[in-house]
């Protein structure tokens, strides 16, 4: 796949110069500016995968989802609900085959990306902050009394209207949408300023009707917190959150790892090109 972005630097450098904007869904995207420095990977109806690399040993991808045109689908392991909620590990790549698995003639597997926190000790494991899958709430978070107070987000989505939000923690939320992610802001100290593995999301507003059409992840093997807050910055995020990171981080895109982990986690984000 790499191979590839050399020849793809001459084809989009002058593109994402010029600071191009498309049109989509009858409102413009929002452009990309000259100076994020990413190239892109894969372009699919409604999902797009950059590539950065700054250093020889460090990668960053971001995808970007418009959700009027592409679907996120939260991917577990199997739940447990007694004696408590917990919910079992597979490895990433296991969720890469549970994605395809739902694959239809309008509707593929593009991208799976890890997702929330979880207790590494455990399996089948609690979910730190709270987790809400197809309509049912899975657990609203073993963490929510004693770890980071005042920093845990949510980031909640509809599949079907094709709109997300992050903001604050509150059961609310988990009342309000059928698809929710326990999070932490993107300033909660994870070792804030060490090159670990990050995975964050973001989202936009690309018509100013006050609703986020558009998703987008950041994924890197080797970043401090300040490098996916500008990753995400770059391409228009007007709120962020942190997820799960470290030796959970992973992304595999059309079934190539581009991060991989060897760490069984219990959930996944999947990412479909089409409704």
């Amino acid at each position: 796949m790499y191979k590839e972005v050399t020849k793809l630097q001459k084809i989009w450098t002058l593109s994402i110069a010029l600071n191009l904007t498309f049109t989509c869904m009858g409102y413009p995207a929002k452009a990309i500016p000259a100076n994020c420095g990413f190239l892109p990977i894969l372009k699919a109806s409604g999902v797009k995968v950059y590539y950065k690399n700054q250093k020889s040993s460090q990668k960053e991808f971001i995808t970007v989802i418009q959700t009027t045109r592409a679907k996120i689908e939260n991917l577990t392991g199997t739940i447990f609900k007694v004696p408590a909620s917990r919910v079992s590990k597979k490895p990433l790549s296991q969720f890469w085959r549970d994605a395809v698995s739902k694959n239809k003639s309008n509707r593929q597997a593009r991208v799976v990306i890890n997702g929330t926190f979880f207790s590494t000790k455990q399996d089948p494991t609690g979910i730190a902050f709270g987790l809400k899958a197809r309509g049912n709430i899975v657990t609203y978070g073993y963490g929510i009394a004693n770890e980071y107070p005042g920093e845990i987000r949510t980031f909640s989505f509809n599949p079907q209207a094709g709109f997300a939000s992050i903001q604050s923690y509150s059961t609310e939320w988990f009342r309000r949408f059928p698809e929710v992610i326990g999070a932490l802001d993107p300033k909660a100290n994870k070792a804030a300023t060490k090159y670990l593995p990050r995975t964050f999301v973001g989202v936009r507003d690309d018509n100013s009707d006050n609703l986020n059409e558009t998703v987008i992840f950041y994924s890197s093997n080797a970043a401090r917190q300040v490098d996916a807050e500008n990753g995400l910055k770059c391409f228009g995020a007007n709120s962020q959150a942190m997820l799960d990171g470290g030796g959970s981080t992973g992304i595999i895109v059309d079934g190539e790892a581009l991060i991989d982990t060897p760490r069984k986690i219990p959930h996944a984000i999947g990412v479909f090109e089409g409704k």
